[in-house]
């Protein structure tokens, strides 16, 4: 008999997974096999492993480890945690469909709905959901006021695996309504209520063995851990968080795979994730009793190296054919990097990035005719890094996936002030809403509480910085997903003065912008000073290695 909240030593990528349990009486072996915020990364990419460049993901990669993982898992479920939308050009092309086709040769069972999947509204996502051969699910999701995707989604799915049911609930964040487009007729409910009602429906219909599915980010999956009842397993993503061992100094992992709290019944909850863009694939073998109580569990983060898995030959030819229509287009050069320009989250939705510059600048640059002074960008809005070297349109459409345009409007000094406290309000979490910019620079402290965080600004004039009149009127550029309140800037929302939408995509604008550069070296200029910054929070800011240019 095992021991209960035994850990099991993890060796899961060379042997069949489940050979270390013995059957208990009664008991069930489950494999959940799980992605989240693959984000339309059906090619690898490259990461520096132990200083050597290696490709990393890929569907043809996860595809050959999913058959095989079919042929020697104890009892596999494959599992996704959200986010499948948008990030390269095969988004842009095919709005998930792609994505969509290898989830299916994969064999995907249960997908949980991403913020990200409602960036185009609801009608792309109903084109999505109607065509998907596995559940989709979202508890606190409600979509009563929405005809289109009404019927499309659950909010959890019973699913069987090696002869017994299996509940699987959905969670997405409530923050969706402002960091994506869902729209007016689309409400999100409370996580924890959520989840506990859906688990209590489960238990009544005699579903015991229950994995929550989370879309709500590692932190938010452990305090819902501490919380829920009933369910011992949290499947996660949004927060692309690494977690597990690797001998690679080059990764830094959040903690330990599986990350392990106590819930109010003082039973055992496991949480995991799996990064971000394949790069990682979660294994967790996981062994309930017949009453649905975890027994014992084993897991690793498996990093998809070549040496993890092969590339599936008719998946790698599929992907080609995917690829031809954005081939030409990714392949052509618009200018050349003389540095690296990062992009990185851990940069720039915490600090100054020279990408961040770039872009900014661009903005005020593609505005000057309307006599732009001040350019604010979301960190979240930059998705990738751009290598040195060349430029390509695709690598740009990478940067800036989101199809948003840029909208000249009148603030108030105070009003600039206001959006730059709620930039940095979320700091400790990487919240996307922090602000790069052009045409100021701003100082804050953290020490101090959120909301009078920022302790200087100064504005950019042809005499040099100057300090920030709070009841000057200045004429700034920002994208139109802050301009309508999008990351909580309400206060860009509300306000009252001179609007207009120039219908400027921001990708094309940026491209425009590197056209007329043709060369860029790009560097830090202390527009962004953080003050008390936490120890060991600063990263090397030039020890981000660059993904490689996305190629076919």
């Amino acid at each position: 008999m095992l021991k209960r909240r035994e850990v099991l030593k993890a060796g899961l990528a060379l042997t069949p997974l489940g050979a270390a349990f013995g059957r208990a009486q009664g008991s069930f072996t489950l494999t959940l096999v799980h992605t989240n915020d693959t984000h339309a990364h059906l090619e690898p990419v490259e990461l520096t492993l132990s200083g050597k460049k290696t490709p990393v993901g890929g569907v043809a990669r996860r595809v050959a480890l999913f058959d095989r993982l079919r042929a020697q898992a104890k009892n596999p479920l494959f599992l996704d945690a959200g986010d499948v939308f948008q990030g390269t050009l095969y988004f842009n092309q095919y709005r998930g469909l792609a994505d969509r086709y290898f989830m299916h040769r994969a064999l995907y069972r249960v997908m949980a709905l991403g913020n990200h999947e409602f960036d185009l509204g609801p009608g792309p996502l109903a084109d999505f959901l109607k065509g998907a051969r596995f559940k989709v699910v979202s508890a606190n999701v409600d979509v009563s006021r929405e005809p289109r995707l009404q019927g499309l989604f659950a909010p959890y799915a019973v699913v069987v695996v090696g002869g017994e049911r299996v509940g699987v609930i959905g969670l997405t964040t409530p923050d969706t309504k402002e960091i994506a487009n869902p729209g007016p007729t689309v409400a999100f409910l409370d996580p924890y209520e959520s989840a506990q009602k859906a688990v209590y429906e489960l238990l009544a219909k005699g579903v015991n063995k229950i994995v929550v599915l989370s879309h709500l980010g590692y932190g938010e999956d452990l305090k819902l851990a501490r919380r829920l009842v009933g369910a011992q397993v949290i499947v996660g993503g949004h927060s692309h968080t690494l977690l597990g061992s690797f001998p690679h100094k080059e990764l830094s992992p959040a903690g330990p795979y599986p990350t392990v709290v106590k819930n109010p019944e003082g039973k055992d909850v496991l949480v995991v994730q799996a990064w971000e863009w394949g790069k990682v694939v979660g294994l967790l073998e996981v062994t309930f009793d017949a009453k649905g109580e975890l027994l014992a569990y084993k897991g690793e983060a498996l990093l998809m190296t070549p040496e993890a898995a092969p590339e599936d030959f008719f998946a790698k030819e599929a992907l080609l054919a995917y690829a031809q229509p954005v081939m030409a287009l990714m392949q052509q050069v618009i200018a050349e990097a003389r540095v690296d320009l990062v992009g990185e989250r851990a940069v720039v939705r915490r600090r100054e990035s020279n990408l961040g510059n770039l872009i900014t600048d661009g903005m005020l640059w593609k505005t000057r005719n309307a006599g732009t002074q001040i350019a604010l960008q979301n960190g979240g809005g930059i998705r990738a890094s751009i290598p040195k070297g060349p430029i390509t349109v695709g690598k740009v459409y990478e940067v800036l996936p989101f199809g948003n345009t840029l909208v000249v409007m009148d603030l108030k000094g105070k009003e600039i002030l206001a959006a730059l406290e709620n930039g940095v309000s979320q700091w400790e979490n990487t919240a996307g809403r922090f602000l790069q910019v052009s045409g100021l620079r701003y100082a804050f402290d953290l020490s101090r509480p959120a909301g009078s965080r920022v302790v200087r600004v100064e504005v950019k004039t042809e005499k040099g910085y100057v300090p920030l009149d709070l009841e000057a009127t200045y004429r700034v550029v920002v994208n139109n997903f802050i301009a309508n309140g999008g990351d909580g800037f309400t206060v860009l929302k509300e306000a009252q003065g001179y609007r207009v939408d120039t219908g400027f995509s921001d990708a094309e604008s940026f491209m425009d912008y590197l056209k007329e550069l043709k060369a860029v070296e790009a560097g830090l200029e202390g527009r962004i000073e953080v003050l008390n910054e936490p120890k060991g929070e600063r990263p090397a800011y030039f020890a981000y290695r660059v993904p490689g240019l996305v190629g076919v």
